[in-house]
């Protein structure tokens, strides 16, 4: 079987699995993110679930797991009365502390560069059936339109960009690094960034996947093609990492803001605890051959950090 992200995978697993997506949605100086999923334990006990997350909170929404309607021709997730796809969202969550009502659309979607190599971000470990977590990204950036109510507050996204990418396996890695931003000082940018403790065949390596796009124009930075980290330092409020493949440089440095919590899986059930910052800064250097190609200052990026990467301390 190819396992790439352009499928879906809950369907089938009894035991030890999960699947998110994660919907990102941006507009001003404000940042929306939706996950939906399925969490499914060792004992087979299941759930569907929708977390929240922006600059002032994160909510978890749990539903039972018939609640999950997945239709693979159409690329769509269901939960409850919230809809989620390709082509966009609507929602209708409730709590005590927090609700949402409305609908947004997705226009002019990035995807990334595929190959029979690479047929998804992960390159040729796509193929393989027993990885501990798959991802996958679906959209670098797209405009977004629609309307949503939060708290009682209308927001309208028109102008506003959007960002999909999606996780699936057993357990999210023991340790990684993930940045995400497409808000850079040059609007035709659009930037991934991820490094993470992978288990592989009984031992364990270090995995790197990074994706820049410039126009239409794709860098791809990657265990898979040669990319490594040289170095990671932190100088207080700063995390600047180090990568380099063939005759490329390239250095993240982004502020690492304290973010809020989020549940994640641990053998498919959400029962551990990271924490997302779902908007901070960040500044983007790449050199080709000794010679920067690019120097930008991103915005509204995504950070996430967990432990720490083998072969590091920072």
């Amino acid at each position: 079987m190819i396992t790439t992200d352009r499928f879906f995978h809950v369907n089938g697993q009894s035991r030890g699995f999960f699947e998110g997506w994660y919907f990102k949605h941006q507009v001003g100086t404000q940042v929306y993110a939706l996950i939906p999923g399925i969490s499914i334990d060792d004992t087979g006990e299941k759930h569907a679930f929708i977390q929240v997350i922006s600059q002032a909170s994160s909510h978890y929404f749990s539903f039972p797991a018939e609640e999950l309607k997945v239709d693979e021709e159409a690329q769509q997730i269901v939960i409850g009365a919230n809809l989620f796809s390709m082509s966009g969202v609507q929602i209708a969550l409730k709590s005590d502390e927090l609700t949402i009502e409305g609908s947004l659309r997705y226009h002019n979607l990035f995807p990334i560069q595929r190959s029979r190599y690479a047929p998804s971000i992960m390159g040729p470990f796509s193929y393989l059936s027993f990885m501990e977590c798959y991802h996958g990204i679906l959209s670098m950036a797209h405009t977004i339109s629609g309307v949503v109510t939060w708290n009682g507050r209308e927001i309208d996204f028109a102008g506003g960009k959007g960002y999909i990418e999606k996780d699936w396996g057993t357990s999210f890695p023991s340790a990684y690094l993930w940045v995400q931003c497409n808000q850079f000082t040059s609007d035709d940018i659009r930037f991934f960034f991820s490094a993470a403790d992978i288990p592989f065949l009984g031992l364990a390596f270090l995995g790197l996947i990074c994706v820049l796009q410039i126009g239409n124009k794709e860098y791809r930075f990657a265990t898979y093609y040669g990319g490594k980290i040289t170095d990671i330092m932190r100088n207080e409020d700063r995390l600047t990492i180090h990568l380099v493949q063939k005759n490329q440089q390239v250095t993240i440095e982004i502020a690492t803001k304290t973010g809020h919590a989020l549940q994640a899986p641990a053998s498919g059930k959400m029962s551990r605890i990271i924490r997302e910052s779902a908007s901070t800064t960040m500044q983007l250097t790449v050199r080709e051959n000794g010679r920067e190609i690019l120097s930008e200052k991103g915005n509204m990026a995504g950070f996430e950090e967990v432990g720490n990467l083998r072969g590091f301390h920072y």
